[in-house]
């Protein structure tokens, strides 16, 4: 039967949830986008948000019980002398939940599919240099975080930062710009330890551009000054990429002992043995105890000690379980001077299986389980809602849930010359029925069909029209279509399961393309495989999710390309690899531009439009669905977190967490 996959899923997917779509109110599918602000950013917006100073501070009573022992400094010497203030809209926008300031106390109970550390715990202790509205939205301007504010010269090559005065690291000692540079002269400068000098860091974000020049002002101010125009710095310090503060404020007092130009290395080689580290290697035992501004370190236990500037500090990692404990120095304060974070401390276990982590997760036993669950779970979520034991959060997608890739430099002659023909990929987008995946996959309503990187139009005769005008006209004998060569044309799909409806959809692509007689197959890759196969151009065809169209300010996504050869003449500056077509060049381009520009200018956004205009217009992706929700939950203790229908993205959620509380 020609669509028994396809019916299959209807049955198994939708078939089961009517009932949540109803009871969980989903969102139109013809309710228009918000549109974003296009307005430049202004110095005003360079700073954190004005909410007004609170008259006096509070602290948890576990803390007062610590200050009236003894054993901790009164709250007014632990806070910065003008701490960031959390309120309404600061770190989340105000329509997505009730902001109100939270109570103290409780354990909050996470798992985690790891024992080596955990994103969701990660992203919630994440603190970037900068701040964006909604974390992302940097056109909207960027402002400060762990440092107070910024400036930038009218050429976009001079960043001044202000500190906090009086901000100190999790063991009381004063943050100051030694430690920025320490961070930057004795660690990132230092080729034993940083081998790769960090792009981000380099003029317009390029590997072959000069390093910036730090100049330390004062005791509270620095400088990074550029050789070229590098207008989009601050989003790059304000959590794009996932980079916290740490690649460029680091504890020095706690680092110097690790470090060769501080400490001999006749006292570092007994530490360098307990590590197992080979004696002339000092650099291996201080990487092994920095954390890095992709501070994974903060989430496991090689960050027990290390001094740090987050809302928890992790204190034990034993038999599969995490504890983490509230910073007392933590800079940051609600409206009424309650220093945050409000909940005391984290626990989470290991639990391997994904599946057994969600079910003990919807009988209450962990308070939030994070991304790990998918529509399918949704009536099963409704249920336990109905039991009052969660409530359901359906967050926007961070990224696009789902694109499919050709390979346009795969070696084979005859494959090039037919996927680099736009004919054939008109035909192929044309032949998806992208609102069929999204009635399968996305209940008709958590997504909308793509039309920022595709056109959403299905149409099989143009499609068949398509292929027959550019000479695949001929088929063999089971009716699939020839290629130049006179074979059989395929196209295989190796797909990493990273996302449980990646092959799924994939299968139905597949089953899409082979109706219109492109013979076509999709198949789980192991991804110990797939990366040594892609970079060694082996792979014909793949899938992943993207950002292309969410975050405008990301560095990497729009130069990515899918063609390995085009992929190492961009990275290596021409020097390797095959240089790409002119449609190609000019997205590396634009996204130069994007680079350059002032975050959130006329002309930085035109870029942009410029970029996505390319996507459709050449097909370099083929991408169902776009904007897309999935279903996640809390238990119904927490507050200070979205329920229902969000337009906040789950991962920004997450990087709330020093406001959420709980109300036993």
């Amino acid at each position: 039967m020609k669509h028994t996959r396809r019916q299959f899923l209807q049955m198994s997917l939708v078939g089961a949830a009517g009932a949540a779509l109803v009871a969980c109110g989903a969102p139109s599918a013809s309710e228009p986008e918000p549109t974003k602000d296009t307005t430049e950013t202004t110095k005003d917006a360079e700073q954190q948000p004005t909410l007004a100073a609170p008259a006096k501070y509070q602290e948890a009573p576990m803390l007062a019980e610590m200050v009236k022992a003894g054993t901790l400094p009164p709250i007014e010497e632990r806070l910065p002398l003008e701490p960031y203030v959390v309120g309404p809209g600061v770190l989340l926008n105000e329509a997505d939940l009730d902001w109100q300031p939270g109570k103290y106390g409780g354990i909050m109970r996470l798992s985690q599919e790891s024992a080596t550390g955990d994103p969701h715990i990660f992203i919630g202790m994440n603190e970037a240099l900068l701040w964006a509205p909604a974390a992302f939205e940097f056109e909207k301007g960027v402002h400060g975080n762990v440092v107070k504010g910024y400036e930038v010269n009218d050429e976009g090559t001079e960043f001044t930062f202000f500190m906090r005065e009086g901000l100190r690291w999790s063991d009381g000692e004063p943050v100051t710009t030694a430690d920025v540079k320490f961070a930057w002269e004795d660690v990132l400068m230092n080729e034993e330890i940083t081998p790769i000098f960090p792009a981000r860091y380099k003029s317009e974000y390029n590997p072959d551009g000069n390093p910036a020049t730090l100049t330390v002002v004062d005791d509270f101010t620095f400088k990074l000054t550029f050789d070229k125009p590098y207008g989009s710095f601050p989003a790059h310090v304000a959590i794009s990429g996932w980079i916290g503060y740490q690649d460029l404020i680091k504890p020095a007092h706690y680092l110097k002992q690790f470090h060769i130009k501080y400490t001999p290395l006749e006292e570092l080689q007994p530490l360098m043995a307990a590590e197992s580290i080979a004696d002339d290697q000092w650099f291996n035992l201080f990487n092994a105890k920095q954390i890095t501004g992709w501070a994974w370190n903060i989430t496991n236990e090689a960050g027990i000690g290390h001094p740090v500037l987050t809302p928890w500090v992790v204190k034990k990692v034993e038999a599969g379980v995490f504890t983490f404990e509230r910073n007392p120095y933590y800079y940051k304060v609600d409206t009424e001077g309650n220093q945050l974070p409000y909940i005391d401390g984290i626990r989470s276990e290991v639990v391997a299986d994904r599946e057994t982590l969600m079910m003990r997760a919807l009988t209450g036993e962990y308070d939030y389980p994070g991304e790990r669950s998918s529509l399918k779970k949704l009536p099963l979520m409704k249920e336990q809602e109905d039991k009052g034991l969660i409530n359901i959060y359906m967050a926007r997608m961070h990224r696009l849930p789902s694109s499919y890739r050709l390979n346009f430099t795969y070696p084979d002659e005859n494959w090039r010359k037919v996927v680099r023909d736009i004919r054939f990929r008109r035909a192929l987008s044309l032949a998806i029925n992208r609102q069929e995946i999204l009635d399968i996959f996305y209940f008709g309503e958590y997504g909308q069909l793509a039309t920022e990187l595709n056109d959403p139009e299905y149409n099989v005769e143009r499609a068949n029209a398509l292929l027959d005008e550019m000479g695949m006209d001929k088929k063999d004998a089971e009716g699939f279509r020839l290629g130049p060569d006179g074979k059989r044309f395929e196209i295989r799909f190796d797909i990493v399961q990273s996302d449980e409806d990646l092959l799924p959809i994939g299968e139905l692509v597949a089953e899409y393309w082979s109706n219109v007689g492109v013979y076509t197959t999709a198949s789980n890759m192991d991804s110990a495989l797939y990366g040594p196969k892609w970079n060694a151009n082996e792979i014909m065809a793949t899938a992943s999710w993207g950002t292309h169209d969410l975050w405008p300010y990301a560095y990497t996504d729009y130069t990515d390309i899918p063609g390995r050869e085009w992929q190492q003449w961009y990275a290596t500056s021409g020097e390797t690899g095959e240089e790409p077509p002119t449609e190609v060049r000019e997205i590396y381009a634009n996204h130069t531009k994007l680079v350059t520009l002032p975050v959130g200018s006329p002309e930085s956004l035109g870029a942009y439009q410029e970029i996505l205009k390319n996507y459709r217009d050449n097909i370099w992706y083929f991408v169902p669905v776009e904007h897309s929700y999935y279903p996640t939950f809390f238990t119904k203790k927490m507050r200070n977190v979205p329920v229902g229908i969000s337009n906040t993205m789950g991962i920004v959620t997450m990087h709330s967490m020093e406001q959420w509380y709980m109300e036993e």
